[in-house]
């Protein structure tokens, strides 16, 4: 019984590794739950910086991509706060508080490596920000520089679990905001 089992299990173990390899290129769609780290920061009036913020915010990622082949695709996120964060802060001796939201659309460069039943990947693109803090800087939109990496589960040819982090960029103004976010999800592929 146990020979029949452990024979059983390399069959299947041999073809759905071969059936996952099949699938390379195409379409895909996601949905994922993220923890973003908000982190911001304002100078301070004598070239200091003073830290106004520094928590985690749950957001829903939503995804789509093409894989062109097994080594490299295209992916681009949208990030949406599910709640905003409030703050408190001094300006001199002025108390001031406020709520801060933000939002993110990202397109990435996804360079891969499938292993049949898991896929390695990175994450090289840009990020466009949109941030509202009350009492401080208004809205403000800015792109840049995003990156990360992260690990997709095949559980079927089309069905895909995915787990990774991703840094969405630091602004480098007067107010200084930075992002990233460790997300889990599912991916469809057609």
């Amino acid at each position: 019984m146990r020979k029949i089992l452990l024979s059983t299990l390399t069959i299947l173990a041999i073809t759905s590794t071969t059936l996952i390899a099949e699938n390379d290129s195409g379409l895909y769609i996601g949905l994922g739950y993220a923890s973003t780290n908000i982190d911001l920061t304002i100078d301070g009036l004598a070239d200091d910086k003073q830290k106004i913020l520094d928590s985690s915010t749950d957001s829903i990622v939503l995804q789509a991509g093409y894989d062109f082949n097994e080594y490299f695709g295209i992916e681009g996120r949208y990030y949406i706060n599910n709640s905003s964060l409030a703050y408190d802060y001094y300006l001199g001796n002025t108390p001031l508080s406020g709520t801060y939201e933000a939002e993110s659309l990202t397109i990435y460069a996804k360079p891969q490596y499938n292993f049949g039943f898991i896929t390695l990947y990175g994450l090289l693109g840009l990020s466009a920000n949109n941030y509202t803090a009350t009492n401080l800087l208004g809205s403000d939109n800015e792109t840049l520089f995003s990156w990360g990496g992260g690990a997709k589960f095949n559980v079927t040819q089309s069905l895909g679990l995915f787990a990774d982090y991703t840094d969405l960029g630091t602004s480098d103004e007067i107010v200084e905001t930075g992002l990233a976010s460790w997300n889990v999800g599912f991916s469809y592929k057609f």
